[in-house]
This record gives structure tokens, C-alpha cells and sequence, in this order.
């Protein structure tokens, strides 16, 4: 900045194109990631409206059957029939009061991993305030819905920039939470989905994702990756990189998918069904490895939310317990709540950044 005479500064050549140019980015971040958000939305509810097709086509050919039946053949099929109506899934036999619970369990199943992200910060010499973390966690879950994942990088560096973050720093921090968020979610799921009869690429890619993400978060690895990314011979020196930070995340990062998994569970009980659910123990197991299984592979599969990917693997488990029909709505039912919570924890965290943070500057 320069100053006039009257004591008035002017920009400095080249700054306010800079800022111009910040700012024209992050309105294009944002379209781009409420394009994606919208996508992944409309695709669940699609696919949904499909299944309720599906499920009044199946009732309409038994009334069909019915029609041309003696009384005496008939009472299977009504049976069969009622059953088939009371799990139609429609806005009115949804129990929604389930599906609020299960919505708030999912949120808080993301604050964890905002916690770790702040260990994994502090242990690189990096000191944010612990609200600014959360907020840049809970943020960067819309980034994922940009192909790519690099978005939830961008976000969350961004965000964490504003309590000095460095950027490397910040780089690896979200790659160290996020790794170990993977690995503990693919330990979960292959422990219980090695005694569940589903098919051998399921069982495979859980216990191959577990250690392919868990490896890379062993702290020799991170000293390694730490050497070689930190500008300087002193800043690799101050990382606190050990086995204390690793054991922390995965504490974390275990209370992060349990809370998931009693979510996704209570969205399952939310959803009308054909045939008795399991006892609720078990069911809380099969749904915690489906749903852990199915982020981990969307995951490492690229795609925009892992889209498609998730439901694939989240119906698959889920069938072995629940029959197909239910697994598909409850896959297609998380991926519209996921969606709704990510958009509502994301919303939050941009209004506390915007005037929780001007609040805390102007009381300092």
C-alpha cells in the first residue's frame, strides 16, 4: 500500500487484481461445490422415486393375481400383499422422528475427526484455535462432491489459513486425518464383514484398503513425508510426529465411525420394511461395517462423493440382513441425509467463520 499526501492509502499495484482474482475463485469453488451437492441430491432422490415405481408395480401384479383367485388361494397373496403396501416407501410411512435422530448422530460423527485434525496440526507445530479446525473439517465435507477429492484440501487449507496456517502444513494434517479416518473405517468394516456371507471382493477390498491406508499413517512413514515436504531442516525437527498422535487418531477416528454407524442404523429402522429387522446389536454391527465399508471405497474410488460406489457396497452388505428391497432404500436414504447434514454442518461453519470470528477479533 502506498499513502497519499491527505494520509488516505492507495493499493499497491498488482494487490487488488489478486484480491479480485481470491475472490472470483471462491465464488466458482462454491458453485462448483453446490452444483455437486445438488447432483448427488437429485441422483438419490431419482434413484428413490425408482424403487417406490419398483415396489407399487410388484403390489399392482398381485392385485392382478388376486382378481382372477378363489377366496381360498387368496390369503397368501393378500398377506403377502399388505406386507409388501405397509413397506412402500412413501413421505407418510417414513418414521421421521428416526430420521432427525439419525441425522444428529451423523453430525456429531463428524466433530471427531475436527479434533484429530488439530492433534495432527499441533504435532506439525501449527497452533489454530480448536473452533476454526472444526469449522474447516466440517466445510471441507462438501469439497468431496467435486471429482477429484483435492477440493476438500483446498477448503480446508483455506480455512485454516486464517489462524496462520502454513499451507504445507496444512496439507499434510488433512491428508494424516483423512488416512486414518479410511483405515480405521476399513479395520471396522473387515472385522465384521469377514463373518458375514457376502461376495469375496467385498471381503477382499476391506482388509486391502485398511492396510493400504493404515501403512501411510505409521509415524516413520509421516517422518519421512514430513522430511521431504517442510521447507526447512528446523521445521521437520519440530514435528511431533509419534506413536502418541497415531494412537490419538485412531481413537478419534473409532468414536468418529461408531457414531456414524448408530446413525445409519436408526436411518434403517426409519425405513419401512417386508421381513423383521435383526436384533438390534446385530444390526448395529452389519450397518456400521456397511456404511464404514462403503466411504472407505467411494473413497478411494475418485468419484464425486463416491457416487454410485457407495450404494453399490452399502447394498450389498446391508442385503445379507436385510433383503434387497431394504438395502436399496436405506443406501439411497443415507446418501440424501449425508447430503442434507454436510449441507447444514457446512452452511454453519461458514456463518461462524463470517461472524463468529469478527466477534472474537472485535472482543480481543
Amino acid at each position: 500500500m502506498s499513502q497519499k499526501e491527505d494520509g488516505s492509502k492507495t493499493p499497491t499495484p498488482g494487490v487488488g487484481w489478486r484480491l479480485h482474482f481470491i475472490r472470483i475463485a471462491k465464488w466458482m469453488i462454491a458453485v462448483i461445490v453446490v452444483v455437486g451437492l445438488g447432483y448427488a441430491g437429485r441422483s438419490a432422490l431419482t434413484q428413490w422415486r425408482q424403487e417406490q415405481q419398483k415396489v407399487q408395480s410388484e403390489i399392482d401384479e398381485i392385485d392382478a393375481q388376486l382378481s382372477r383367485l378363489n377366496n381360498s388361494d387368496r390369503i397368501e397373496l393378500l398377506e403377502q400383499r399388505d406386507a409388501m403396501a405397509a413397506s412402500l416407501p412413501s413421505w407418510r410411512t417414513i418414521r421421521w422422528g428416526r430420521c432427525v435422530g439419525a441425522g444428529v448422530l451423523y453430525a456429531l460423527g463428524l466433530i471427531p475427526s475436527g479434533f484429530l485434525l488439530r492433534r495432527a496440526l499441533v504435532s506439525l507445530g501449527q497452533r489454530p484455535r480448536l473452533m476454526t479446525v472444526i469449522a474447516a473439517q466440517l466445510l471441507g465435507h462438501i469439497g468431496k462432491y467435486v471429482p477429484g477429492k483435492a477440493m476438500v484440501i483446498v477448503i480446508r487449507a483455506g480455512v485454516l489459513a486464517r489462524d496462520g496456517v502454513k499451507p504445507v502444513q496444512a496439507t499434510m494434517s488433512v491428508f494424516l486425518e483423512t488416512f486414518l479416518m479410511m483405515a480405521v473405517g476399513g479395520t471396522v468394516a473387515g472385522i465384521v464383514v469377514l463373518w458375514l456371507p457376502v461376495p469375496r471382493w467385498i471381503a477382499m477390498m476391506a482388509v486391502g484398503i485398511s492396510v493400504l491406508a493404515s501403512v501411510p499413517t505409521f509415524p516413520p512413514m509421516l517422518k519421512i513425508v514430513a522430511a521431504r515436504l517442510m521447507k526447512t531442516d528446523t521445521e521437520a525437527s519440530d514435528a511431533d510426529i509419534g506413536w502418541g498422535l497415531f494412537a490419538s487418531g485412531w481413537a478419534w477416528s473409532t468414536l468418529s465411525w461408531l457414531l456414524i454407524g448408530a446413525s445409519f442404523t436408526l436411518l434403517v429402522t426409519a425405513i419401512p420394511s417386508v421381513q423383521p429387522l435383526p436384533e438390534m446389536m446385530e444390526l448395529y454391527l452389519v450397518c456400521t461395517a456397511a456404511i464404514s465399508l462403503a466411504v472407505v471405497i467411494g473413497f478411494a474410488s475418485l468419484l464425486p462423493g463416491g457416487a454410485g460406489i457407495r450404494e453399490l457396497v452399502v447394498t450389498t452388505v446391508l442385503a445379507v440382513a436385510l433383503g434387497a428391497t431394504h438395502a436399496i432404500l436405506a443406501a439411497i436414504a443415507a446418501r440424501i441425509l449425508f447430503v442434507v447434514v454436510e449441507g447444514c454442518v457446512a452452511l454453519s461453519s461458514t456463518l461462524w467463520l463470517k461472524f463468529g470470528i469478527q466477534e472474537s477479533m472485535t472482543d480481543s
